[in-house]
């Protein structure tokens, strides 16, 4: 939980001194002034930090070679397909592919035969609309493999 509370310069004056000795520092730096005391010698140290240049003696095309030599970003179609969460997947479609054959073997036969119009492509709706959402998923699968 966020417990951030802005600072009151009205009601702590010690926290306003502070803030002050800072900007007086910072305006003693840009204006080449020699520091007035202990303090403002402090706060020229941190203004200095902050506003030195990190990248200091980097050539200008560091971050392209870094990049480089990490090699390419892999993909989903290039990374290998490992880890726990991948086999108990399969594993999982394995179990439902071996469930509905057995159904199918002990069940299917007067199943099938109760009513054939429902197994028709153009007799139910829900066929139609299972095949919708396959090619949907599959096709959007395909887009997303060509865009990279």
């Amino acid at each position: 939980m966020n417990k951030h509370r802005d600072i009151d310069f009205f009601n702590s004056p010690a926290a306003a001194r502070e803030w002050q000795a800072q900007e007086a520092a910072a305006q003693a730096a840009r204006d080449g002034r020699a520091p007035a005391d202990a303090r403002e010698a402090s706060y020229r140290h941190v203004h200095a930090a902050l506003r030195a240049d990190d990248a200091i003696g980097l050539p200008a095309d560091f971050a392209e070679r870094l990049a480089a030599s990490a090699g390419p970003v892999p993909t989903a179609i290039t990374a290998p397909e490992t880890g726990l969460e991948k086999q108990l997947t399969r594993l999982l479609l394995a179990a439902l592919v071996i469930a509905g054959l057995a159904f199918a073997m002990f069940e299917g036969g007067s199943w099938f035969q109760a009513d054939p119009a429902a197994w028709s492509v153009a007799g139910n709706p829900w066929v139609l609309a299972l095949l919708a959402c396959l090619g949907a998923s599959q096709g959007a699968e395909l887009l997303r493999r060509r865009m990279g």
